[in-house]
């Protein structure tokens, strides 16, 4: 029998033994640097999350098959996160507040944002596990696994997200967990040694500066107004919309517990055959661990709404007060802050904590295909301020790109791991399309950088030294660019709309599965001349269109922009001031 080689892990301690020729070692976290790919089974391309500098030939490695390609497994999955954090959600509240006498909305406002994040790791990887045990469970395989006893300390549910469900070593532990309810007789487990991970600064070790304590201070008083500063909103509009709020709310409370529409959910794959909280408590934060509980809540008899700053999907002290308020009887509403709402096919997170309030204000939709909720339109001030503000006498072809998580982390429509492998080739492809005197007048903006993702722009820009990083303000560089390339669809994407910035766009269909409207309006952006199905035919239309403005101008390509714009970007004449307050005096 050939030697065996120990290859040490960079990501968790100890040494895994590796036999290089009779049996393949399934890879379940970050992958050992030396390993070559004829010795092993990568579970997934986020085995070399911040790890390819290491592996050159790391694309041609095998990895397990995607499991949720079709649509309706996608949706049926994401069903089934919601339906395991619906399940969970009284024995996680028996654990913080084993006295717990408090109503249901309470803990579902409190923990939501959170649970729901758990959850759909939860289900996203069973779906891959069970994947895997079919393709592979024939195989004799090595499996390195980490053991129940290892430790995560996650000092927010913020910090969960970029360090647990975008971290290499909780989703070891995670699939660990998922693979032993399911163990092939034909595989070999190998425990490696427990580990104990501390991610984040909790704020009472963080030290505070002076202009830092004023700031939070501030920040916590103006989070107290019935409509904080949402993104875009101005202190002023945030007051006016305040005064707005003051009123008993009207009508029946149109809010929807999450338990209702989820419990009994169902999945394309069988339920789990362990349970769900030891999962849960790993990856409680101890933002939300150490939170004090009120004994009782008094049931008001006016209630009244208020609007919900996105902040409290990391902000649980806010949170807390807004569970409070929603405890007491109270409604909530929040409001679109970018794209995906109202156009993915499947968006997981919103529905269990946006969706089910009173109200959701859009950015001009009113209904969405698979989800239910009190869709309110209103002309959000983050578009009304760039609204046909684009400068024309550019120079610049601004090409800006999105996130390419390796971790399948939101359960929404979006790409894959496999498919952010094909995106960020496809960035390549439109640059080795495009002709050269138009690469020496690009500029690239990458996504800003997160824990478990592909490389950027330290990739791209060394393959095509004419073009530059984009850097300062994307706001400025867009409004003043002679073209706008995006390949995704996104909050630039209806921003740029909105300002009537000339824009070619290009992107994969089966990697943005959209819902049927948004399908056909962007059926008329492609009649128009402004949407592409690859980067090729993109990057020949940045070629035809850069040196021609008046294309933009014409009336197919702004009946389009207009169209397009009513439904996901919507902008009023006169101010959107009015509109709104007219709105929420009626809720």
């Amino acid at each position: 029998m050939p030697a065996a080689i120990f290859l040490k892990a960079r990501f968790f301690p100890g040494l895994i033994l590796i036999n290089s020729a009779m049996v393949k070692t399934l890879i379940l976290g970050a992958m050992p640097e030396g390993t070559r790919q004829e010795d092993c089974l990568a579970a997934g391309p986020w085995c070399f999350a911040g790890r390819d500098y290491l592996f050159p030939d790391w694309e041609n490695f095998t990895f397990a098959p995607e499991p949720l390609r079709a649509p309706a497994q996608l949706e049926s999955c994401a069903k089934y996160a919601l339906r395991i954090y619906a399940e969970a959600l009284p024995a996680i509240a028996a654990t913080l507040c084993p006295d717990n006498t408090l109503p249901r909305t309470y803990w579902e406002t409190l923990l939501s944002p959170w649970g729901v994040d758990v959850a759909r790791q939860i289900a996203e990887r069973w779906t891959r596990v069970l994947s895997m045990t079919r393709c592979w469970g024939r195989l004799s395989l090595r499996v390195p696994l980490l053991p129940q006893e290892c430790a995560f300390i996650f000092a927010t549910g913020h910090d969960f997200t970029l360090y647990g469900a975008l971290g290499a070593v909780f989703n070891h532990w995670l699939l660990s967990r998922l693979l032993e309810a399911v163990w092939p007789e034909s595989w070999q487990k190998e425990f490696l040694p427990p580990v104990r991970e501390s991610y984040g600064e909790s704020g009472e070790n963080r030290s505070w500066g002076l202009k830092s304590r004023l700031k939070k201070c501030l920040g916590n008083l103006v989070l107290r107004l019935p409509c904080p500063p949402l993104k875009g909103v101005s202190l002023g509009q945030s007051l006016l919309f305040s005064l707005a709020l003051l009123h008993k709310s009207r009508g029946e409370d149109r809010s929807a517990p999450p338990a209702d529409a989820f419990s009994g959910a169902k999945t394309h794959a069988p339920d789990l055959p362990m349970p769900c909280l030891p999962v849960f408590l790993a990856a409680l934060p101890e933002s939300l661990r150490k939170l004090g509980h009120p004994r009782v809540l008094t049931v008001t008899r006016a209630p009244r709404l208020r609007i919900a700053s996105i902040l409290a999907y990391e902000n649980e002290a806010y949170r807390q007060r807004l569970a409070v308020w929603r405890g007491c009887g109270n409604r909530l509403m929040y409001v679109q802050h970018g794209a995906g709402y109202g156009q993915a096919l499947t968006h997981c997170l919103p529905a269990a904590v946006e969706y089910c309030q009173h109200a959701f204000g859009t950015w001009g939709w009113r209904e969405y295909t698979g989800h239910r909720g009190n869709f309110v339109p209103l002309p959000y001030p983050q578009l009304a301020r760039i609204a046909d503000r684009h400068m024309e006498g550019g120079e610049t072809l601004l090409f800006v790109g999105t996130e390419m998580p390796l971790f399948p982390y939101r359960l929404d429509a979006c790409p894959t791991p496999l498919q952010v492998m094909d995106y960020r080739r496809a960035k390549k492809r439109f640059f080795a399309a495009l002709r050269p005197d138009l690469r020496g007048r690009a500029l690239y903006r990458p996504y800003f950088p997160i824990p478990g993702t592909l490389g950027d722009a330290d990739w791209l820009l060394p393959q095509f030294p004419q073009v530059r990083l984009c850097a300062g303000s994307l706001a400025r560089q867009m409004l003043s660019c002679r073209l706008l390339v995006l390949d995704h669809p996104g909050t630039t994407m209806l921003e740029a709309l909105a300002a009537d910035v000339p824009t070619v766009l290009y992107w994969s269909c089966p990697a943005w599965l959209c819902t049927p409207q948004s399908e056909n309006m962007r059926g008329e952006l492609a009649a128009a001349g402004i949407w592409y199905p690859t980067p090729e035919e993109a990057a020949g239309a940045a070629e035809r269109v850069f040196d021609n403005p008046a294309w933009w101008r014409s009336a197919p390509v702004q009946t389009a922009r207009r169209r397009y714009c009513a439904v996901y970007a919507m902008t009023v004449r006169g101010g959107e001031n009015a509109y709104w307050l007219n709105t929420l005096v009626k809720l």
